[in-house]
This record gives structure tokens, sequence and C-alpha cells, in this order.
């Protein structure tokens, strides 16, 4: 496979940056097997998107708006690909197990801190 100019520099700026040297090493062991451009393209979408969270989570702070923001983006891509109907049943029952474990996370929590009193 003929790798292009712009994956290989996308490849060599993710090494600059810091990413993890063993995972573009192994990217690049895989070009040379003759991997195709659609999995490279997918491999560096990942990797940059890897970056990008890692980077948002050690500098980005959490409010509120970012977590509404979040959870906006979250349907919206859910939505570009089901059903209405099916992303909500699928909100809903995620919504109903989150806030079931953090009541008895908070419970726990406020048990423990009774203990030590």
């Amino acid at each position: 496979m003929v790798c292009s100019g712009l994956a290989l520099r996308l490849l060599a700026r993710a090494d600059a940056s810091g990413s993890r040297e063993a995972l573009i090493g192994d990217l690049l062991e895989e070009i040379g097997r003759g991997r195709s451009r659609w999995w490279l393209w997918q491999q560096l979408i990942g990797l940059y998107g890897l970056a990008l969270a890692t980077h948002a989570r050690d500098h980005a702070r959490l409010t509120p708006f970012v977590v509404a923001l979040a959870l906006c983006v979250v349907l919206l891509g859910g939505v570009s690909i089901a059903s209405i109907g099916s992303v909500l049943e699928a909100w809903l029952g995620f919504y109903l197990v989150a806030g079931t474990l953090s009541l008895f996370a908070h419970m726990a929590a406020r048990a423990q801190a009774n203990v030590r009193l």
C-alpha cells in the first residue's frame, strides 16, 4: 500500500505531540504489512480522538454547560444513526441505571462517613 503523505505527517505530528510511541510504532508496522488506506484513516481518527479526549480531561473544567453540551452531542449522534424512539429508550435506560448507581454510591459514602464519626 502506498501511504499518503498527509497520513504520515499526521503520524509524525502525533508522535511529536507526545502520543504513545508504542501505538504509533504499531501503526507504522501495520502500514508496512499492507493495511488499507481506510483502515489507516480509521486509526488516525481514533488516535487523534484519544489525544483530544486526554487533552480535554487534563485541561478542561467540567461545568454544567459542558455536560449539557456533551449530552446533546451524544443524543444528536444517536439520532443520526437510529430512530428517535430507540435513542430515547436507550437514554432513559442509561439514566435509570446511572441514577440508581449514583444513589447507592451516595448512600454508601454517607454510611462510611457516619461510621468514622
